[in-house]
């Protein structure tokens, strides 16, 4: 499909199924289908998808043992997901980045820190009342 830099990507029902992947701990799942949608987006919002995507990539990093793979994944996930504008995408990126961070810095310590979650906020597919992790 042709790069669409007119229509928001964030309309699109992958995007919801992405979300709900990534919250549902199948991160190479919910990777897979945010970058069919990234690929097929231009424009504003394409920072954030490919945020989303490597902030996934990162925890099957960790998911599959790779510290490496975590680290510098995660640093590139984080710096893209702050540049999102508020509430781009129905969603705390920021947010997101700084749960992503804490994660991998929890990790570092030896600890193990429960799984990031999504933060949405109000908009289409925000479930009714969740603001946060």
């Amino acid at each position: 499909m042709p790069v669409d830099e007119l229509r928001p990507p964030f309309d699109d029902p992958r995007w919801e199924r992405g979300l709900a992947l990534f919250d549902g701990e199948e991160f190479f799942e919910a990777h897979e289908v945010v970058e069919d949608l990234w690929h097929e987006t231009g424009g504003p919002g394409r920072d954030l998808l490919k945020g989303f995507i490597q902030a996934a990539v990162a925890l099957e990093h960790h998911r599959r043992g790779n510290p490496r793979g975590l680290r510098s994944v995660g640093l590139t996930a984080e710096a893209l997901l702050r540049r999102a504008a508020p509430g781009t995408g129905g969603i705390d990126a920021a947010g997101m980045a700084a749960d992503l961070e804490a994660f991998r810095a929890g990790v570092e310590r030896g600890e193990e820190p429960p799984w990031p979650r999504v933060r949405r906020i109000g908009g289409a597919g925000a479930p009714e009342g969740r603001t946060g992790p």
